[in-house]
């Protein structure tokens, strides 16, 4: 295992995406996906579109089945993002990005933005997205589109097209130019989307809102991955809430 997580996240390293050879479990991303559509539902009666035409950004709650380990301590994936960010790294964004029929492509994009825009060099990494589809994605309804290494692209660039089945997990430099393209299915095409990075590091959207006793419950190495996370006494309600800092239209999925 040790030497598959190294390659993969070299690749990570090199081209800012990697996608992760097992899947989530079937039942597993069948309870996701069951709990997610009502809460989508409540959310469409509550906001309008927030990425775009037709395409909306979702905060997660931490409540079953969202919070299982299954989800945000994936040994495979804590090993790469390790191994590309130190042992310190925290859980900082739990959320969705999910385009409707009818959808457009996105602005081509990064995550957050360069920590230093006026430097010409690239600092090591320092966020990583972790994107989840809970249906299969296929040329139709909307695929998330990257540009494999760290440069703007330009016009004629062709980017690559994360069509893949439901549970599939993808790892991102949130700093790899990327974009959600139109959905021209029949359906929406949901994916969860979480953000690790180092310690020290701001994403610019709301932190997970997690019950204090909840966290504190929280099963080995939950402590320490959602140490920065919005302790709140009692269940916040599901949704879009406040977005944080002057970069605040940042995404961590499209």
């Amino acid at each position: 295992a040790g030497a598959d997580t190294e390659a993969l996240a070299q690749q990570l390293q090199e081209c800012g995406v990697v996608i992760l050879p097992e899947p989530l479990p079937a039942d597993f991303v069948a309870e996701l996906r069951t709990a997610f559509e009502p809460l989508l539902e409540q959310h469409l009666s509550q906001a309008e579109p927030n990425r775009g035409t037709l395409r909306h950004q979702m905060y997660l709650p931490f409540e079953p089945p969202f919070s299982d380990p299954a989800l945000w301590a994936n040994p495979t994936v804590l090993e790469v993002v390790e191994r590309v960010l130190g042992p310190s790294f925290e859980c900082t964004y739990y959320g969705s990005d999910t385009p409707y029929p009818g959808s457009e492509h996105q602005p081509v994009h990064q995550d957050g933005g360069p920590l230093f825009p006026e430097w010409d060099s690239r600092p090591p990494m320092y966020c990583v997205a972790l994107n989840v589809p809970l249906v299969d994605v296929d040329e139709e309804n909307g695929p998330l589109e990257w540009f494999n290494g760290h440069d703007r692209p330009g016009p004629e660039a062709d980017p690559q097209r994360f069509t893949a089945p439901a549970g599939t997990v993808l790892l991102r430099d949130t700093r790899v130019w990327h974009r959600g393209s139109p959905n021209v299915g029949h359906g929406p095409r949901p994916m969860l989307a979480l953000l690790y990075n180092r310690d020290w590091y701001r994403f610019p959207l709301a932190r997970p809102a997690i019950e204090r006793s909840v966290y504190e419950r929280l099963p080995h190495p939950g402590l320490q991955l959602f140490r920065g996370a919005d302790l709140t006494p009692a269940r916040r309600p599901t949704g879009d809430r406040p977005r944080l800092g002057p970069n605040a239209q940042g995404s961590s999925g499209s």
